[in-house]
């Protein structure tokens, strides 16, 4: 923000600094204390350029011009309208005319340019000498553009918002909490107030809002108005994507729509909404496989892909955004799901039908054409029911107030997937579409012309590579067992719980038929299949009891014949222990040679021996025995 000191501005204003003090304390000049070096006590005052008076701030505008003059910019065609070009392209005609009017007169530059002026009356009414001048030096400084008469044309001109108010107003204007142009006005407003900044006369509403289609790019607004998803729709950069090097199941793209209708489900007294899960080949924009589903999962993603499948062939790469029926441990991989306390990552549905997978940008519609074959579905399908629902609340039909409250008056979802089969194969891709790279032909006709290679797989082959994966699991007594629709599953064999008990295993199954399934090592080698096994309850019958106790007998069986299974024949226990004995007796105890050989007799103690003692003769005859063996340990040690 500029500012003037009391100095500046008594030279300005031509009063005296007194004079300008006076009016500061006063409170009839807005000006800002501030301390420095100097006088009463380093106080000094600064006043805002634009709290100046009108006629002051043109005056001070017009000095510092001078001061400080712009350089002359050339301005290029370019930046010219038609109309403007046309007027730069006539007053160049007519400065060439007078150069070579001037070169062939005979008399003076000043007879001369009089003469031209006169001959030129005809053709341009008030044409003079200073007009011709000017335009000489105008386009010596600014080239062609600066022929154009432009006054009044440039951001400059008259400004009734000056640059610190507009600001303010912008910046409290571009918010995504919406506020009104009068709101904002009242917020500029008070700014000002607060930071004591005199400001003339705000403009007034209209002037304001004319001013932000002027002063405010477009982007600009929808991004910090709308957010940056409504920018990056409706203003973002986009890139053009080339097809013509696409064949045919190169790459499907695959996603949810909910349909915008009612429909009777059969279990509900009110109607619903179901959804469709469609995959759809880039290259033809044809939908090649389709699965009408109450709930959008995982399962009916595998029933969409296999109907493509079946019929079209195996792609070779899948694009899906990040939702959890694709980024699914079995089907695509769990993708930034991953946690390291998971362990083994069996393949993947996909990984076995070599099949790359890939997520396309979050919230990007543009990123997945499938987008625009649902606006399709929406435009020419759904709004031929009674029960079309329209995309949002505006778009509702009226009728639905009274029709909307029974499932019964809508169509059932049975006759509803049959509609569905019938249009897209009927209609759909029967139709011409206007993308890139189909140049007027039917989704039918682009696919058959650039389907160069299909992968196929048997029905055996294609049921084993879409079997789902479970998560590791580690083998109990019970064996191995799914969750589904709240309800626990066991399945357990002989050959798994005797080989495998304890074991971490993963195994592979078909949710439409549970009687089995395959088992997995963690280096996904196959080792068994195991069936269901059926919960047994207190009011089972004999037979259900009989057969229990039957598969329980024959894995106790497998297990107390384990030793006779392997087919050898030994002697008992007691034989090879006798046997070890006898081996040991025959050798023989190693030789015996003791260095020392200690005596040990016995002695009754008579009375002559009682007699000799008294006399002092006891020890005579007797050897250390002790001390021997001492010595001797010493010299073996």
């Amino acid at each position: 923000m500029e500012e003037l000191t009391v100095e500046e501005y008594a030279a300005l204003s031509g009063e005296t600094t007194r004079n300008v003090r006076y009016a500061i304390t006063a409170g009839i000049l807005t000006a800002r204390e501030t301390r420095g070096r100097g006088g009463a006590g380093g106080k000094r005052f600064l006043i805002p350029v634009s709290s100046l008076d009108p006629k002051l701030k043109k005056k001070y505008d017009r000095l510092k011009r001078q001061q400080d003059p712009e350089p002359v910019r050339q301005i290029p065609l370019e930046e010219l309208s038609e109309a403007e070009r046309a007027e730069a392209a006539d007053w160049l005609e007519l400065l060439k005319e007078w150069k070579e009017y001037r070169n062939a007169y005979s008399g003076s530059k000043a007879e001369a340019d009089e003469a031209f002026v006169q001959v030129m009356q005809q053709r341009r009414p008030g044409l003079n000498y200073q007009q011709l001048s000017r335009k000489d030096r105008q386009y010596r400084e600014m080239g062609a553009g600066g022929l154009v008469d432009r006054r009044g044309k440039h951001n400059n001109h008259c400004k009734k918002i000056p640059d610190e108010v507009w600001n303010v107003f912008e910046y409290y204007y571009l918010d995504q909490n919406k506020p009104g142009v009068q709101k904002c006005m009242e917020m500029t407003e008070d700014y000002f107030k607060m930071h004591k900044i005199g400001i003339p006369p705000l403009a007034d509403r209209s002037t304001f809002s004319r001013e932000i289609e002027k002063r405010i790019p477009a982007p600009v607004l929808a991004y910090e108005r709308e957010g940056p998803k409504y920018f990056e729709d409706h203003f973002g950069m986009h890139v053009t994507r080339y097809y013509d090097d696409l064949d045919s199941n190169d790459i499907w793209v695959c996603d949810n729509y909910t349909f915008d209708l009612f429909v009777d489900d059969g279990i509900h007294t009110k109607p619903v909404r179901v959804y469709l899960t469609g995959f759809l080949d880039v290259r033809s924009r044809k939908m090649v496989g389709w699965y009408v589903t109450l709930n959008p999962s995982s399962q009916a993603t595998l029933y969409a892909l296999r109907k493509g499948i079946e019929r079209y062939g195996i792609p070779k790469r899948i694009l899906a955004d990040n939702g959890r029926e694709f980024l699914t441990h079995d089907i695509g991989g769990r993708g930034h799901r991953k946690s390291a306390d998971w362990g083994h990552d069996a393949p993947t549905i996909l990984q076995h039908m070599q099949i790359e997978f890939r997520t396309a940008q979050v919230r990007n519609a543009r990123a997945k054409i499938i987008e625009r074959a649902f606006l399709d579905i929406k435009e020419c399908f759904c709004k031929a029911f009674e029960g079309y629902t329209g995309g949002t609340t505006a778009e509702r039909p009226e009728r639905l107030k009274k029709t909307g409250k029974y499932a019964e008056n809508f169509v059932p979802l049975p006759e509803l997937a049959e509609y569905v089969d019938k249009y897209i194969e009927g209609v759909f891709n029967f139709t011409v579409s206007k993308g890139a790279g189909m140049y007027g032909r039917t989704r039918n006709e682009v696919y058959a012309k650039c389907l160069i290679e299909k992968r196929v797989a048997s029905q055996e082959d294609l049921n084993l590579m879409m079997l789902r994966n479970s998560k590791p699991a580690t083998v109990q007594r019970e064996g191995v067992k799914i969750t589904t629709h709240d309800a626990v599953v066991y399945f357990n064999s002989t050959e798994l719980t005797f080989n495998h008990i304890g074991k971490k295993v993963y195994f592979r199954y078909d949710p439409d038929d549970l009687k089995e399934v395959r088992v997995y090592d963690e280096q996904d080698r196959f080792l068994c299949t195991a069936q269901q096994q059926a919960k047994l309850s207190y009011y089972a019958t004999k037979e259900d009891i009989s057969a229990a106790a039957r598969k329980i007998r024959e894995y106790t069986k497998t297990v107390a014949n384990w030793k006779k299974l392997k087919g050898v024949a030994a002697e008992s226990a007691l034989e090879m222990t006798m046997y070890h004995a006898e081996q040991n007796l025959a050798a023989g105890e190693p030789a015996l040679n003791p260095a020392v050989i200690t005596p040990i007799r016995y002695r009754e103690k008579h009375w002559m021996e009682e007699l000799d003692e008294a006399a002092g003769g006891e020890g005579a005859d007797m050897i250390d025995y002790a001390r021997m063996i001492e010595k001797m340990k010493g010299q073996v040690d």
